[in-house]
């Protein structure tokens, strides 16, 4: 998903693409995993999902819906796992070698990802200890994202294909501020792409902050934004100087991330 994302094999043959990042201003390092619907055919939802989690999933009705619900599951174990078993932080530990398949299965169903008052993932650690990481997801048709972090820290994620009718949806119902207006029209990025760049990190801020999108959406609209390097851009936001977001543009889809920058 992301350009610089390793592949890392745990277990074969599933291949989950996995990227640890040390960000400016941040202490800790990031940990972003991603995984899609070619992933469930090789590993059965039940070798990662707890009885909890396979009870939430049975909950929904459709296939998609269900689909979705696992994929961000299945990537929210693998970021959790990584920034867990990482010795230190830049260092894959998530079996590149392919060879602890079942050891890795029992780490996956150590974490109980459960949702919160708002909606928002909440991590259960199987021994009941207090968890000390946390995890913000997102998945859209087929395709499931995490980013893990330290409890206590306020970091969140959003991930958006790129899709005509959606940036449309976008442009009618979202008041965007004068700065997200005058950045569109100088933007090298089609309008489609960038409109779904500034809502990705809205929703990714309104995560950050706990409400999700229960707040009002004028309060999360960005200041400014920069491009970053090949396909990333950085930006700060309006109402919330103290929160940068940092989004990566890929052929098919955009991910944004909000984090609280020391």
């Amino acid at each position: 998903m992301l350009r610089d994302w390793q592949t890392l094999f745990a277990p074969r043959p599933l291949a989950t693409r996995a990227l640890c990042l040390q960000l400016d201003g941040l202490a800790f390092p990031l940990w972003f995993a991603s995984t899609d619907a070619a992933d469930l055919k090789e590993v059965l939802p039940v070798d990662f999902l707890t009885a909890a989690e396979q009870a939430r999933a049975g909950e929904f009705k459709f296939g998609q819906p269900r689909e979705n619900f696992t994929l961000g599951r299945l990537a929210g174990k693998l970021a959790l796992t990584g920034a867990m078993d990482a010795r230190p932080p830049q260092t894959p530990g998530l079996s590149p070698d392919g060879t602890a398949g079942e050891a890795l299965e029992r780490k996956l169903r150590a974490f109980d990802i459960h949702n919160g008052e708002r909606g928002e993932p909440l991590v259960r650690a199987g021994d009941d200890k207090l968890p000390t990481l946390a995890v913000s997801l997102s998945h859209v048709n087929g395709l499931g994202t995490a980013v893990a972090f330290p409890a206590g820290e306020r970091v969140g994620m959003d991930l958006e294909l790129i899709d005509a009718q959606r940036a449309e949806t976008v442009r009618r119902g979202v008041p965007l501020s004068v700065e997200e207006e005058a950045w569109l029209r100088i933007t090298s990025l089609p309008e489609a792409t960038a409109l779904l760049l500034l809502w990705t990190a809205r929703e990714a801020l309104g995560k950050a902050l706990g409400c999700g999108l229960a707040c009002q959406w004028e309060t999360l609209a960005l200041r400014e934004i920069e491009a970053a390097g090949d396909g990333v851009w950085r930006g700060r936001f309006r109402h919330h100087p103290e929160f940068s977001c940092l989004c990566w543009v890929g052929p098919a889809a955009v991910i944004s991330t909000a984090f609280t920058a020391r």
